[in-house]
């Protein structure tokens, strides 16, 4: 039995129980793509090894920007979270403006995108970002670093030692994400939210959503930078998404 205390607990535990072939499933050019359980595991590890490469210590932040929920935006998720880094979720459409604030706020150090259309915003005030190193997209944007590199980067398997030893000291009261307000009475407010607050949360509403243990199958279309989209996301993690 896996003990489930830190978010990227939760598809260890669907390895060992379940083992499903299609654990996350993405359209890309009109066709779903699947990808198994073991390799969800397997690039978030992938993911972990390249960011340790890039000198991303404990508490370091990394930004995401997705125009929809794919399979991209959970690798990353686990990936940054197993080496004690924080996950800093933006919503795609808020100005580039409010882009500039969260991303200096935060100190990212790196921005995950998913187009064109959102690395153009991020683009236009990377000049004014303090702490920002380098943008990666996950569509192919000419100019743009590829999230493939960050494959290619952490694909040598001998620090792996060394995200255990990162995943091991993390702990449920550690910091997990910071995920900001609309900023709709003011500037964007960042709400830090621990692996603690959001386990508890996912653990104490599973039973309320009626599923069958690895069988039932459920379609994500919530903005996931959205606590309750992330947390039902997380529960479906329990069993099949």
């Amino acid at each position: 039995m896996i003990n489930i205390s830190r978010l990227f607990d939760f598809p260890y535990h669907q390895l060992n129980k379940f083992k499903i072939a299609d654990a996350l499933v993405t359209k890309q050019n009109g066709i779903w793509t699947k990808t198994s359980t073991q390799e969800y595991i397997d690039k978030a590890n992938t993911i972990s090894r390249a960011l340790l490469r890039l000198g991303i210590q404990k508490n370091d932040k990394i930004a995401i920007i997705s125009s929809n929920n794919r399979t991209e935006w959970h690798v990353m998720d686990i990936g940054v979270l197993q080496t004690g880094a924080q996950n800093v979720p933006i919503y795609p459409t808020i100005s580039s403006e409010d882009y500039l604030y969260i991303l200096n706020h935060s100190e990212a150090l790196y921005c995950l995108v998913s187009d064109n259309e959102v690395y153009e915003k991020v683009k236009a005030i990377q000049s004014k970002l303090n702490t920002l190193k380098a943008v990666f997209s996950f569509n192919e944007i000419e100019g743009c670093k590829n999230w493939s590199e960050l494959l290619a980067l952490g694909k040598d398997t001998s620090n792996q030692e060394e995200v255990e030893e990162r995943k091991n000291k993390v702990l449920p009261e550690d910091l997990a994400t910071i995920i900001y307000t609309s900023g709709t009475t003011g500037i964007p407010k960042g709400v830090m939210l621990s692996h603690k607050n959001i386990v508890s949360n996912v653990l104490d509403s599973a039973n309320r959503i009626p599923f069958e243990e690895g069988k039932s199958v459920a379609l994500s279309f919530l903005p996931i930078c959205h606590i309750y989209e992330r947390m039902v996301t997380y529960i479906l993690s329990l069993i099949h998404i």
